[in-house]
């Protein structure tokens, strides 16, 4: 198992969140690359053991390459697909509707992407892995949806804050964002992942973290950023 892991590319809340994932789970994190055992990448291609890409068509030069789609950074700014949720939000503060509802995503916490992550990193197979793998949430979300349950989010948030919640405010919960119950649509191919990581570590792709704590994560986030 690599016990040393060099860490280059974009230094953004993805790369901070991976490099703090790694150390807990009792890695070294070494300054140069022919001081460790194994080499990542997070946000640009090099020749490393292990690139985490964006998706995108250039030809990729790392053993193994995951390509990370509708991934949520709640410590992050815009980075990765942040600036969608970011935009979302703060549309949701100024009171204006949804313009557009677009293609549903795939959303998932960087919390389950770096869990992920550590283990292909700290595998006793993590030299062996080449190609390509996927990487995004298992369920597909509506944007209408989304958008909906950021301004309920939004509303308890406001009230909390200015205590200002009435007996009808604090009658119920919100309701969950709902995903795609009918005519879901292609989603990408997981099953590589999921394989990957069932022989590496014994389970696969099962993603933890509900999108309502990323949702809220964003808007405290979006609250220290203003």
């Amino acid at each position: 198992m690599p016990s040393s892991i060099h860490l280059s590319g974009v230094s953004d809340g993805l790369f901070y969140a991976l490099r703090d994932r790694l150390i807990r789970a009792g890695a070294s994190i070494a300054e140069e690359p022919n001081e460790a055992e194994y080499t990542v990448s997070i946000g640009i291609d090099q020749k490393t053991d292990l690139a985490v890409l964006p998706p995108g068509d250039a030809p990729i030069d790392s053993s193994l390459a995951v390509i990370v789609s509708d991934v949520i950074v709640p410590n992050g700014k815009r980075e990765w697909d942040n600036g969608k949720i970011l935009d979302w939000i703060e549309m949701v503060k100024r009171g204006e509707p949804l313009k557009q509802n677009e293609e549903p995503r795939f959303w998932v916490n960087s919390r389950d992407v770096v869990d992920a992550l550590s283990v292909i990193c700290l595998s006793d197979k993590a030299a062996t892995l080449n190609g390509q793998i996927r990487m995004c949430g298992r369920r597909a979300w509506v944007s209408d949806d989304v958008f909906d349950e950021i301004r309920v989010l939004w509303e308890r948030y406001v009230n909390a804050v200015n205590h200002s919640h009435t007996a009808e405010s604090l009658s119920g919960t919100p309701s969950p964002v709902r995903g795609i119950e009918d005519e879901k649509p292609d989603s990408p191919d997981l099953a590589p992942l999921h394989k990957t990581l069932i022989e590496i570590s014994g389970e696969g792709w099962h993603p933890l973290v509900p999108l309502r704590t990323s949702l809220m994560e964003m808007i405290a986030s979006s609250e220290r950023l203003a």
